[in-house]
């Protein structure tokens, strides 16, 4: 079977997706795994020319949000309103809560990573967790579904301390799952984990090959050890 083509995929997808180049050969930098360092809340790393900067990646029991304007046209309702709703967590479950921002500084388009992986992405974003010695096994998450049958899902922009962020899906979708030169997007991703689950068992990773090395960047979600 011949290996995937990203750019064959973008090709045949047309205006559905856009077409675009894709990054050279890697070029991780900054503070993260390539470095034998630590990336930690507010670090970028540096993978062929896409910058990536954790903003944002904590605990909460609720989240607020507000519906996209596109389904009302604005950011208000029909009634002039703005309509924002808090979504608790279920009962022995808490949010993690993240917000990305993914930069190109680069002269030509960049495939960026999308949470879970897209057939159009460049690679994916998940959180993983560590097991504990009474439940060992890590896992790998993927983001609270924004529709469907799952018993949490989370639809519409996040509030969080007078700022509104778009899903990153939805933000790296306006892009067509590449960013431009010189542009940049930001948005949250929403997890959902055991009520149990401590900030030091969390890391955020963003794969941008799994069939390469130096092309995957991680983010430690707790502070540091004094």
């Amino acid at each position: 079977m011949a290996p995937f083509d990203r750019r064959s995929v973008l090709a045949a997808l047309g205006s559905t997706v856009g077409t675009g180049v894709l990054a050279g050969c890697s070029d991780s930098s900054g503070d993260g795994t390539d470095e034998g360092g630590t990336n930690r809340v507010g670090d970028t790393a540096t993978v062929d020319g896409l910058d990536v900067t954790l903003l944002v990646g904590e605990l909460r029991q609720s989240v607020t949000v507000t519906p996209p304007p596109e389904r009302y046209g604005n950011d208000e309702t029909p009634e002039g309103t703005p309509t924002t709703r808090t979504i608790e967590s279920s009962d022995g479950r808490q949010f993690v809560v993240v917000v990305l921002r993914l930069s190109n500084d680069t002269d030509e388009p960049l495939g960026v990573p999308m949470p879970g992986g897209t057939v159009i992405s460049e690679g994916e974003i998940y959180l993983h967790k560590r097991g504990t010695e009474g439940d060992p096994t890590d896992e790998n998450l993927t983001q609270v579904p924004v529709e469907g049958n799952e018993p949490v899902t989370v639809d519409g922009r996040l509030v969080r301390e007078e700022t509104i962020y778009d899903r990153l899906t939805f933000a790296l979708g306006d892009y067509r799952a590449e960013l431009p030169p010189g542009e940049s997007a930001t948005g949250w991703i929403l997890y959902d984990v055991g009520a149990d689950v401590t900030l030091d068992r969390l890391k955020l990773v963003a794969d941008l090959n799994p069939r390469t090395l130096n092309r995957r960047v991680e983010w430690e979600l707790a502070a540091p050890s004094e």
